[in-house]
């Protein structure tokens, strides 16, 4: 009886193996597939980090990206404080750009509570090379209000810096991901990264 038993465990090996090994006929196997590459997925090259086509589109800095900015200008001012609501927006054809910023910007500063409101859009010209954006103004309709301690005042003078500006001239981009483009915006001592999102 054992010795039938051990005889059976032997085939079923056997035939698990002849199963495992020699199961593939020359009509399972498709001469042409290794060379062919049919079938097979690649891998798409990265992008060009400096090609410029990847801003051409509708972007939007959200208030995320925008609080990130201005809490570094904030860093670099001892005893200021900013906290931005809204978004802005930032449009590139392949010649032309576009700002349009709607937010509000509060601010406190040596004890003194205030508000910012920039409006309008900025917009021209723009070439991006070797990973510079290099823009030439053609109209600017932004403007900015400051409201502190109720008192409302043109704030163009005084937050022109901060919100009223040409933001991205002279601007290092970076399209890594084309679908996020990082824009190095300025502030007084360096430069932030700020991630782009698509508008919409």
């Amino acid at each position: 009886m054992r010795r039938a038993s051990l005889a059976l465990t032997a085939v079923a090996l056997l035939v698990l193996a002849g199963c495992s090994t020699g199961g593939s006929t020359e009509a399972d196997v498709d001469p042409d597939a290794s060379s062919s590459g049919e079938g097979v997925e690649t891998e798409a090259p990265p992008a060009d980090p400096l090609d410029p086509a990847c801003l051409i589109g509708d972007w939007v800095l959200t208030q995320e990206q925008m609080q990130s900015f201005y809490d570094a200008v904030a860093s670099e001012t001892e005893g200021i404080t900013f906290t931005a609501e809204g978004q802005a927006g930032l449009s590139f054809t392949a010649t032309d750009y576009r700002w349009t910023p709607e937010f509000t910007l509060s601010l406190e500063v040596a004890g003194l509570e205030g508000q910012g409101v920039t409006t309008g859009t900025l917009g021209g010209t723009y070439t991006a090379s070797e990973g510079v954006i290099t823009t030439t103004v053609g109209d600017n309709n932004l403007a900015a209000t400051l409201t502190i301690n109720g008192a409302v005042q043109d704030g163009s003078d005084i937050l022109g810096s901060f919100i009223s500006s040409d933001p991205i001239n002279d601007t290092p981009y970076d399209c890594s991901d084309p679908d996020a483009p990082v824009l190095q915006f300025e502030t007084a001592t360096g430069r932030t990264p700020i991630v782009l999102a698509r508008a919409g």
